[in-house]
Formats: structure tokens, sequence, C-alpha cells
């Protein structure tokens, strides 16, 4: 089963060798970086990074699922039979890649959302906007993911067009979860630890109302 780690990047010139090289520690070495039209040197720095990693660049910045949208397609041309998705500023952790392709594979699902542990290191702005979201796709899509905005999810490629997302910024952690739910397909979620740095950038509390608004956008279509 091949493997193939995508993570969308956005000024992440600092430290984005740093998680790559860390991701190639753990002997994952199919990595697709998609640059998403950064003012930053973090295009130039994948390049130079020496093993499989492709460099792709979005010239203007179209936003996090457009650029995991690319990164998707260009791993399926590669032969992707699993995809993984990450984000690039250090918060996940490359040995939990293996327990979610264990999990996956044991269990026999389709998707495995990661889900990091609601409390004190959490800021709390996103911890109850995530609380918020997932009791509203709870509700309207009879599907409970405990972390709707976790950028860690793993699945397999075949499933790829029945998650197919429309949503080019922060909503398309959530549109997955919605589609996953609509298409029937088998899935779980695995704990996992994060690391939020000083410069975190997450979803805003305008992102989650527009993210919100698009919930309940796709319940009415």
């Amino acid at each position: 089963m091949k493997s193939v780690v995508v993570i969308p990047a956005y000024n992440e010139g600092k430290v984005i060798a740093e998680v790559i090289n860390d991701i190639k520690k753990h002997q994952f070495n199919d990595v697709i970086v998609v640059d998403d039209g950064s003012s930053d040197d973090t295009y130039e720095i994948v390049k130079r990074i020496d093993g499989k990693i492709i460099a792709l660049r979005h010239r203007i910045n179209l936003g996090k699922g457009a650029a995991l949208k690319t990164g998707c397609e260009a791993a399926i041309k590669l032969g992707a039979d699993i995809i993984v998705f990450m984000d690039s500023d250090g918060q996940h952790k490359p040995e939990d890649i293996s327990r979610f392709i264990e999990k996956l594979e044991k269990d026999n699902l389709d998707i495995v959302f990661g889900s990091r542990r609601i409390g004190k290191d959490m800021p709390l702005v996103m911890m109850l906007g995530n609380k918020f979201l997932s009791l509203a796709i709870s509700l309207l899509f009879k599907i409970y993911i405990s972390d709707t905005q976790s950028g860690f999810r793993v699945f397999r490629s075949s499933v790829y067009p029945k998650i197919k997302w429309n949503s080019t910024r922060y909503a398309v952690e959530t549109e997955m979860i919605v589609n996953t739910s609509k298409k029937k397909l088998k899935f779980a979620e695995i704990e996992i630890k994060t690391i939020y740095n000083d410069n975190y950038k997450g979803t805003t509390i305008f992102d989650g109302l527009r993210i919100f608004y698009n919930i309940l956008i796709w319940r009415i279509i």
C-alpha cells in the first residue's frame, strides 16, 4: 500500500524543512507540499530538500481547500493507495501517521480523522467553536466527529471522489465530514497530540461563522 503525505503550506519557510525531515525520519518518504501562493521562501526551501519530495505551487493564494485538492490529485497520479493530510506548521506529530494507517487497515475503514484533546492546551475560543460545529453537524447530518477542524486525517484514495469538496478555504475539513456522512463511508477518529505554536494559524471566529453558514447550505442542497 503506497502512502503519500500531502501538506498545504502558506508562508511556512521557517518550519517547513523541519516538518518534512521529521516525516522522513518516520519512513514516510513520499511527500507532496503545495505552496499556496506564499510570499516567503517556502517553495524554494521544499525544492531543495533531498528525497521523493514534490513541490507544487499556486501562483496566488487560493486557500487551504484548493491546496489540498491540488495535492490530493497529484498523489493519486503518483499511485497513492492511502493519502495523509497534515498541516505545515509543525503542530502534528509524524509518528502518529502509522497509527492512522493501522486503524484504517485493521478496521477496513474509508477514512480516519485525527482528534485533538480538548483541554487546557487548546485555545478556549477554538474549543468552544469546535464543539458548536460538532454538535451542529451531528444534529443535521447524523455524524459526530469531536474535532471538526483537525487537519490531520488519512483516507483511501479510492474514496476521494466521494469526499471531494468544493470549499477552497477552512471549511474543507467540515465539508469532508459532511460528505463522509452523505456517502455513508466507514470512519473512525483517533486521539492525537498537538503542539500549539505561538504563531498558530487556525480558524477564527469569523471562519467558524462562515463554516456554520456552509453547514446550513449543505443541509439544504
